[in-house]
């Protein structure tokens, strides 16, 4: 059986760390509260799940609305689809490219 190749959007060649991405990572690090992962690994899987899922909520508000500040024409449903789907992206990515 033949195996799919996947998504065009999968790196044909490893992804490999270079100074900049070690110096955003030691950054990010540091940044790292030692008491918030305290209480992190107290909870429970459902409760990290449940929190995850809310600042991906919030993620997403915060993008529909600053989205809907630049394209005042879409509606709140089509800009969480665009937010959703990464369309934007893609076009504005395309576009650099040109």
């Amino acid at each position: 059986m033949k195996q799919d190749a996947g998504p065009s959007y999968r790196r044909k060649e490893p992804f490999v760390l270079n100074d900049h991405h070690k110096r955003v990572i030691a950054g990010a690090v540091a940044k790292i509260d030692p008491k918030q992962i305290a209480i992190l690994r107290k909870l429970t899987v459902a409760q990290r799940v449940q929190q995850a899922a809310s600042m991906i909520r919030a993620a997403e508000q915060v993008g529909v609305y600053r989205l809907r500040q630049r394209e005042s024409k879409l509606s709140e449903q089509e800009a969480y689809y665009v937010i959703r789907s990464g369309t934007l992206l893609s076009r504005e990515i395309k576009k650099r490219a040109i």
